[in-house]
């Protein structure tokens, strides 16, 4: 009779693991500045019961893109593969 075997947990993505402290920190960053943006576009609809506003589209939108650009620049680049020789 076989047994199950358990399946191991997923291990951490390569490309964070090979970051260093400070890019880190630099990624967290930028991913707050996303928290931020979606925290500040609930905040303001329910402050003010208005959704669909300009102002807030902009504020937002800046917000979004320069969080999610800096942490993709972050990231540091893939492998490249060595050509066949």
């Amino acid at each position: 009779m076989a047994e199950a075997s358990v399946p191991a947990p997923a291990p951490e993505p390569v490309r964070f693991r090979e970051m260093s402290l400070v890019r880190r920190i630099s990624f967290w960053g930028f991913a707050s500045l996303v928290v931020l943006a979606v925290a500040f576009y609930v905040w303001w609809g329910v402050s003010f019961g208005v959704w669909l506003d300009n102002g807030v589209y902009a504020v937002v939108i800046t917000l979004l893109l320069f969080g999610l650009s800096g942490m993709w620049l972050v990231l540091p680049n893939p492998p490249v593969p060595a050509p066949p020789a």
